[in-house]
């Protein structure tokens, strides 16, 4: 009853007064396939945040008395999706009755509860076993494995060297730290498949065509934490919170280390940090809040929209800091809901404007763009990475 009461009877009764409640219910019914293992947990994984952006979970279904599947997404009116069933990660996707790929499955919110009746037939891993990935990292890479820290999770961390850093040992370089390391360098780790950054091939291209200085690269691999080490507030619908644990780990683990280790420059304008999605808000949060040890931000995609534009507020508030910001957002990040609002874009036009009445000068110590048609995945960011690195280490 209580089910009925929250998603199908109260948007009748809103419409009966001319309102447009603003979230819709979608209930998603799995009917798995025989031989699916008995504590198996099933997934909806799909194209839209609620839905885990494809990270091969999302939303977690739980087990009916009826012995399906059942889980309930929110959703604005309108909004259209595609997923997918996993059992928590893409070796486990569904697949046809023999062994085939599926079509992404469709689906929309409306105003009243959508319910998603799904039987799959069969799951990857009865077929196959998860390809073997070659790695595609390139160049001089030095790795520190289950790097530990006092703060957070510990995490691997991959340090890529410009070409000659053996051949001149008295030259220190600048340093780009960048979050998500598992997609920075290697298609064999990368979230999907074969979907990496480039970012070793790319430093490297535009250093031997000195359209950079040379620069050291660091990719710091995200944990099963990885909602909580990238947003500094809870938001209501997806927990987090904790970035400034992870801020912690980066200042007083992580870069000293890197200092002691290998020769870096340490001034603010030698540090710079990068990443996409949470991790792009959470990059812009070490410049806001750190300015005194990064003085370069990258902030790909950013999720400008979690815990309410929390970060707008912050900006405003915390006033202009000496600190490039490249900013950036594709145009095809978010699914228009039916009245043409498009979360993910609009956030980020008013984290710009907030960054332009804080004092950020577009095309001084701002660059900000809209890339048309871009979707939000690795690929994306890679095929526009050469100009954010080349925009950023400039020399100003």
């Amino acid at each position: 009853m209580g089910s009925r009461l929250r998603y199908g009877w109260w948007p009748m009764l809103l419409g009966m007064f001319g309102v447009v409640p603003a979230v819709a219910g979608v209930r998603f019914e799995v009917r798995a396939p025989a031989g699916t293992p008995p504590d198996a947990v099933l997934w909806i994984s799909g194209d839209v945040a609620e839905l885990g952006h494809w990270n091969g979970a999302g939303l977690r279904l739980t087990t009916s008395p009826e012995g399906r599947y059942v889980g309930t997404v929110e959703l604005p009116p309108g909004t259209a999706f595609a997923f997918k069933v996993t059992r928590g990660d893409w070796g486990t996707v569904e697949k046809t009755a023999t062994g085939g790929e599926i079509a992404n499955r469709p689906g929309r919110a409306s105003a009243g509860e959508d319910t998603i009746r799904i039987e799959v037939a069969a799951w990857r891993d009865a077929f196959e076993k998860a390809p073997t990935r070659t790695s595609t990292i390139t160049g001089n890479v030095r790795r520190h494995p289950a790097f530990p820290s006092r703060f957070v999770d510990a995490r691997d961390v991959l340090v890529w060297l410009p070409p000659g850093y053996d051949a001149a040992p008295r030259r220190r370089y600048p340093v780009v730290l960048m979050h998500d390391g598992q997609n920075v360098f290697d298609g064999a780790t990368s979230f999907l498949p074969g979907m990496e950054w480039q970012a070793d091939e790319t430093a490297e291209r535009l250093i031997r065509a000195g359209r950079i200085p040379p620069c050291i690269l660091v990719a710091v691999a995200n944990s099963p934490a990885r909602r909580e080490d990238y947003t500094l507030e809870v938001d209501p619908r997806y927990g987090g919170g904790r970035s400034d644990r992870y801020a912690r780990f980066l200042i007083e683990e992580l870069l000293p280390f890197l200092d002691r280790t290998y020769r870096t420059r340490t001034r603010p304008e030698d540090r710079t940090v990068i990443g996409s999605s949470l991790g792009g808000l959470v990059s812009l949060d070490l410049g806001l809040l750190h300015s005194d040890v990064f003085g370069r931000v990258g902030s790909i995609s950013p999720a400008v929209w979690w815990a309410d534009r929390a970060v707008v507020t912050r900006v405003t508030a915390t006033g202009h800091r000496p600190v490039r910001v490249w900013m950036d957002i594709g145009t095809a990040e978010s699914t228009p809901t039916a009245d043409g609002h498009r979360e993910w874009l609009e956030s980020a036009q008013a984290l710009r404007d907030a960054l332009v009445g804080a004092g950020w000068r577009v095309g001084r110590d701002l660059h900000y763009e809209e890339i048309e048609g871009a979707p939000h995945n690795e690929s994306a960011w890679a095929a526009r990475f050469d100009r954010v690195l080349e925009w950023l280490q400039a020399e100003r």
